[in-house]
């Protein structure tokens, strides 16, 4: 070999070396997803990312082969990257049984293959959709956690295996659900996450209390709080494990849990040890099924000062129970400025599929919402980036009376006639003090009880409503079920408010009655207040 090519070859091998050393050390400098900043993370069930989009596959007569079906999984992480999520959390656990194939500690959900197209060719051929998730979110650099719905009562969970075959272990009153003061029933969740962490590189676990909410019998929760807390531990330590074993600095845990301390403490979810006790790095309050504009996020701060904990408080696209309509993109920057200005670290969403109609079949969510509304949550991420775009605050009862966790969350304004002078008094949580940048801000509400000779009268804070300033109309009709949650004849209240007038956080709404016609109905009640505030452009 002459020395030319000899050195050629040389050189060549070395170019190599350095090549292949440069991309090792690109590989060993990528961060660990885990220690991303996470400002917006979503939550996915068994089947609602892809569902839909298989089904419309489907009806087109498309291939629903493993490729296929692998393709729409993986767009459909693509389309969260774009949107720059930062976390995504797949549910592969419910009602004590996996929708994935293979696992020990949990029987295979067959029924995955019939509610998504495509699914029994895709597990078939070897494959499952934590990994496919799981390993795009990696290509995204996105957190990817599995999720365990903690007592799903779906009408399915009565003939889930593990319930059928264990009559002694359910939870009495709640059909479908297993009573957690068993210790099987503990230790098939711990069991289940530890097999999850042999098979798979994920980035964490997510406890999901609100499905559905109740753990033991409420006579006995609050006293076996302390055996959830034990299992807590247990999921710690497995996670500490594994992150040890496979080079990682940690793997994180969480807790979806209630928006109140109050049902929290009632249901047996002992919050404040396992904030104290460093078992949670993150929690996510949240009503059962809607967004609460109202919700005391700066109690679970509080909770975590002093600790690496952080919230990520809950958006739901539904308004309240028997309301036709989903919130709006303003009511989502409403809910996520209340959310940062009580110093929560980022935004969870929870059933964001109701935001495209075609997963739902009805009239709910957009026609083109899939995957438009996930833009929705990009602008989320800039705790300032809603100070000049409009948005609106809807105080509504998000329940009839009770929620699914049992505590009343029925918002509204009501006395008696008799009362009128006292009146009553509502607390809406608004974060519009600031006088900059320039906007307007106007309140309404309904009213009903009230005759044509009734005037009341309105403080937020002790500050008087211009009486000139309220506009007052009345709806004879009332509202049937397309307009929202069906009611009789009322009156609608609009007026504008001051920010002067607001405090950051908790304001005071005060009705009165402060003319009485001696007729109308005996209960005079307000309810769905809303705030909406609009940008206005300043003169110069």
């Amino acid at each position: 070999m002459s020395v030319c090519v000899r050195c050629f070859v040389e050189f060549q091998l070395v170019l190599v070396g350095i090549v292949l050393l440069a991309s090792s050390a690109s590989k060993a400098a990528e961060p660990d997803p885990v220690e991303r900043s996470v400002r917006v993370m979503i939550n996915w069930d068994e089947q609602s990312l892809w569902r839909s989009q298989l089904m419309m596959r489907q009806r087109m007569k498309q291939p629903l082969n493993a490729a296929a079906v692998r393709k729409v999984l993986e767009d459909g992480v693509d389309h969260h990257a774009r949107a720059g999520i930062d976390r995504l959390v797949y549910c592969a656990w419910a009602r004590f049984e996996s929708p994935v194939p293979g696992f020990k500690a949990a029987g295979y959900d067959a029924r995955i293959r019939e509610i998504s197209p495509g699914f029994g060719a895709l597990h078939d051929a070897g494959l499952d959709q934590v990994k496919i998730l799981r390993d795009r979110c990696r290509q995204h650099g996105m957190q990817f956690l599995v999720c365990l719905r903690m007592n799903d009562r779906h009408g399915i969970a009565r003939k889930a295996k593990f319930y059928v075959e264990n009559p002694g272990l359910r939870l009495d009153g709640y059909p479908g659900a297993l009573d957690y003061k068993h210790v099987r029933v503990r230790n098939k969740v711990v069991s289940f996450v530890a097999e999850v962490l042999e098979r798979y590189d994920v980035d964490g676990i997510e406890l999901d209390y609100m499905r559905w909410c109740h753990m033991f019998d409420s006579s006995e929760a609050e006293k076996n709080a302390p055996l959830l807390t034990d299992m807590t531990r247990k999921i710690r330590s497995l996670l500490d494990a594994a992150a040890k074993k496979r080079g990682r600095k940690k793997l994180l845990l969480s807790a979806r849990i209630p928006q109140t301390l109050t049902e929290c403490r009632r249901l047996g979810f002992d919050v404040k040890s396992w904030i104290q006790e460093r078992l949670v790095d993150y929690i996510c309050p949240s009503d059962f099924f809607f967004s609460d504009f109202n919700i005391a996020v700066d109690q679970y701060v509080s909770l975590c000062r002093g600790t690496d904990c952080k919230v990520y408080p809950t958006i739901h696209p539904l308004i309240q129970v028997n309301h036709p309509d989903n919130i709006t993109r303003e009511n989502c920057r409403a809910l996520a400025r209340g959310f940062y200005a009580s110093g929560a670290a980022g935004v969870s969403t929870y059933n964001y599929q109701y935001n495209w109609r075609r997963w739902t079949g009805g009239t709910r969510g957009l026609v083109d919402g899939w995957p438009k509304t996930l833009g929705w949550l990009t602008e989320l991420k800039d705790p300032q980036g809603d100070e000049a775009r409009p948005r609106q605050y809807l105080f509504y009862p998000l329940w009839q009376i009770y929620s699914e966790s049992g505590v009343a969350k029925a918002q509204r304004i009501a006395f008696e006639r008799k009362d009128g002078a006292k009146g009553d008094v509502t607390e809406i949580r608004l974060f519009e003090s600031n006088p900059r940048p320039a906007r307007t801000l106007t309140m309404q509400f309904k009213s009903r009880g009230l005759s044509a000779g009734d005037r009341l009268t309105f403080q937020v804070n002790g500050h008087l409503i211009p009486r000139d300033s309220i506009a007052r109309t009345f709806d004879a009709d009332g509202q049937n079920a397309k307009e929202g949650r069906p009611c009789g004849p009322f009156h609608r209240y609009v007026f504008p408010l001051k920010h002067e007038w607001l405090k950051p956080g908790v304001n005071r709404f005060k009705v009165v009655l402060a003319h009485d016609s001696g007729q109308g109905e005996k209960l005079l009640t307000g309810f769905d207040f809303e705030v909406a505030v609009n940008p206005v452009a300043e003169k110069r």
